[in-house]
């Protein structure tokens, strides 16, 4: 049976594995594998740790983007996705813009980030998911986007619309009026966990 990391957002879990934190703007849980967030929002976002060489490679370029020792920790993640009902996501993989069952991470650790959105923010940035279904994965935008941040970040990504797992978050966010430091393009995980203050 999968234990629930928190039955509501707005006091902390009592088990010692999870506790509701503050971050900069939303609040954050994180789920370890075989625990699941309470009632999670459509419009709130997932940030997870990516197993193998790629996760690896994008935590190392983010590392060079965040070379602050405070800032290391946003560095964590390599993978990031969005809510559109309770029970699904749409994200980003290299077969392009898919949905798929929030259960189908229960074996991964990720963090839960609920955002402080009206209902009619959420429906903005759920809208504008649910239209990138099916959209090819940006390759060109992540290699151009590791070789910038490589490059101490001296040229700006051309945004041509390219689906990316943070990319897509951050341009649904700004349908529901949320601003970043960098153009959606131009982001990693990393700037995501910054942006909300979001630690491992």
């Amino acid at each position: 049976m999968r234990r629930m990391a928190a039955p509501e957002l707005t006091s902390s879990n009592q088990t010692d594995l999870t506790s509701l934190q503050q971050g900069r703007a939303g609040k954050y849980v994180r789920c370890a594998p075989g625990q699941e967030v309470a009632d999670p929002r459509p419009g709130d976002v997932i940030l997870i740790r990516g197993r193998g060489l790629v996760g690896r490679a994008i935590r190392a370029v983010q590392r060079v983007r965040h070379p602050m020792r405070e800032d290391h920790p946003f560095a964590y993640w390599s993978h990031a996705a969005l809510f559109v009902t309770p029970w699904h996501l749409i994200e980003v993989i290299p077969a392009g813009v898919i949905a798929r069952k929030i259960e189908d991470y229960r074996d991964r650790e990720y963090h839960y980030i609920h955002l402080d959105l009206s209902e009619t923010q959420r429906s903005k940035a759920v809208a504008f998911a649910f239209s990138c279904l099916g959209q090819k994965y940006g390759a060109s935008s992540f290699l151009l986007l590791a070789v910038s941040v490589l490059l101490g970040d001296r040229f700006k990504v051309p945004d041509r619309g390219q689906a990316g797992c943070v990319a897509l978050i951050a341009r649904a966010l700004g349908c529901a009026g949320i601003t970043f430091e960098y153009g959606p393009s131009d982001m990693t995980p990393a700037d995501l966990a910054k942006r909300f203050g979001v630690v491992p």
